[in-house]
């Protein structure tokens, strides 16, 4: 569903997440909505998402700001990549979010696909890149689904979100080399 405000043939990139970037970072991760499925806690400060930024964030080897394009670009979400180790190497992990105003418009879509596009490529040895969605999350299966993931099943009792033990959705994209 579009708000109207924004589509998705608006041009955005992906790239490393910045100091800089507190204030957009911020004005999304500080939003019950946007955070509501994600594994940590809504900033209520932003001196706190200034420590997740530089202590979390920005070491991370492959955490990615999804930007617009233009004149005043702005960091409006994030994609990030996590790869296995030892015999789970052959496997990655993705998790996104995106700030409200921009969901409903393929814009997250258009970020999982290029980072799928980029992933496969820098990060040696991976085949599959999975994600892991809760049930409820019904707009984040629409993503993976066009993003060309399958379902494959369900985990129960799979994960502690927030303090709660969670069933979640098992979807799989594998690589097309």
């Amino acid at each position: 569903m579009s708000n109207g405000r924004e589509s998705a043939s608006m041009e955005i990139t992906l790239r490393p997440f910045r100091e800089s970037d507190l204030e957009d970072f911020y004005a999304w991760a500080s939003d019950d909505e946007v955070t509501r499925f994600m594994t940590w806690e809504t900033f209520t400060s932003k001196e706190k998402a200034r420590e997740f930024l530089k202590k979390v964030i920005i070491p991370h080897p492959w955490f990615r700001a999804i930007c617009t394009t233009g004149d005043k670009p702005l960091v409006i979400g994030h994609v990030v990549m996590e790869q296995g180790s030892g015999i789970h190497r052959c496997r990655g992990e993705v998790g996104y979010a995106i700030a409200r105003k921009y969901w409903g418009n393929g814009i997250a879509t258009k970020a999982v696909t290029r980072a799928l596009n980029i992933a496969f490529g820098e990060l040696e040895g991976v085949k599959r890149i999975q994600a892991l969605v809760l049930p409820e999350n019904v707009a984040s299966q629409r993503i993976l689904h066009k993003a060309g993931f399958v379902r494959d099943g369900v985990l129960r009792n799979y994960v502690n979100i927030k303090g709660n033990i969670r069933d979640c959705i098992l979807y799989g994209y594998v690589s097309p080399a």
